[in-house]
């Protein structure tokens, strides 16, 4: 089959591979969609520490596609749910269950996480039967695709909280920024949304936020206040890995606010800043760090019911052997989401 395989820094190449083989309990899937992740980009550029490690490799975990082959699970344990023809959609974090983080219901710090789904860039992966659901009928590859991403949304969204007619500012409006928004919006929020680039803004106001803010032209903090009578916000969500983000996420945040790092920065930063803010506001600062198996579910509910528009924030669209370009695409933060379809 082809894949893409990615040797180093900016050196993607698709190639000929040999074609996977399931084991007992799990799934052969032909991969009709899988997104470009941010994390896909920090090891496409070389900015996260190990990244270049286990080169080369297939990256790609946001993926979905069609059942081509089940092996049945060992003796004794039940037949399996998932039959061949059927539209999945696969969850790479395989947890324990067992360890002291899974008894006490943090699945997403699993300390035995198995990353059983990669390599979403081939014409064909394998994963385990358990982590695998049925798509329903009316919802695409593509949507499905945006089931992983969703469901760190959604636990960054519930790491902060707000209430109805609260001010929450989103930093940032890529894919993740325009997923929280929603989020904010279905949950009854005042939404701000600050960005640099007028096409994200636009975007941003086309999915329903009542302000936004173009960052490159404005102080965003100073802006915030204008639109809050000078308070600040109940609720900041930083979804943008940079220390000036974050900065501006702590001065926005009113008393007795919160706000959520829900983004990761590479390379990392430090950010100083005077405890004071903290102390004085009563502020509420949190981070989130991927999801649970119930909120991957959750999630692909979200799209189901059109709770959460994803197929809106589909910007691009890309055959496996332009995958590099799509790579490039969101490297550059050209568009939204860059989708590739290795089975077109």
């Amino acid at each position: 089959m082809k894949a893409a395989r990615l040797y180093g820094v900016r050196d993607l190449r698709v190639e000929q591979v040999e074609d996977p083989r399931p084991g007992p309990g799990e799934a052969l899937i032909r991969i009709d969609a899988c997104g470009v992740c941010p994390s896909d980009i920090r090891s496409y550029l070389g900015t996260r520490s190990g990244g270049g490690s286990g080169l080369p490799r297939t990256p790609g975990h946001e993926w979905a596609g069609v059942v081509v082959e089940v092996r049945p699970p060992a003796d004794g344990d039940p037949e399996p749910a998932i039959k061949e023809g059927d539209r999945v959609v696969a969850d790479w974090r395989y947890v324990c269950g067992r360890c002291y983080q899974c008894r006490r219901g943090v699945f997403n710090y699993c300390e035995h996480l198995r990353r059983a789904v990669r390599g979403g860039f081939a014409q064909y992966g394998v994963a385990p039967i358990s982590q695998l659901r049925r798509l329903p009928n009316h919802v695409s590859f593509e949507e499905a695709a945006f089931c992983e991403p969703l469901a760190c949304v959604i636990n960054g969204n519930e790491m902060t909280p707000m209430a109805l007619g609260n001010d929450v500012v989103v930093v940032g409006a890529g894919p993740i920024g325009l997923m929280h928004l929603q989020l904010a919006l279905r949950r009854g929020a005042r939404t701000i949304v600050s960005d640099p680039l007028a096409a994200r803004l636009q975007a941003a106001r086309s999915l329903g936020a009542h302000d936004v803010i173009d960052a490159s032209l404005t102080d965003p903090v100073a802006r915030v206040k204008e639109l809050t009578e000078g308070r600040g916000a109940d609720a900041v969500i930083v979804a943008v890995g940079a220390g000036e983000a974050a900065r501006q996420g702590l001065e926005m945040g009113a008393i007795n606010g919160r706000v959520n790092f829900f983004a990761g920065t590479y390379p990392p930063v430090e950010l100083p800043f005077d405890p004071n803010l903290v102390h004085y506001r009563q502020l509420l600062v949190t981070g989130s760090h991927d999801f649970t198996p119930h909120q991957f579910s959750t999630a692909l509910k979200l799209i189901q019911h059109r709770i959460v528009d994803v197929k809106r924030l589909i910007s691009h669209r890309f055959n496996l052997d332009a995958v590099r370009d799509a790579f490039e695409m969101a490297a550059g933060r050209g568009g939204l989401k860059s989708m590739v379809l290795p089975a077109a």
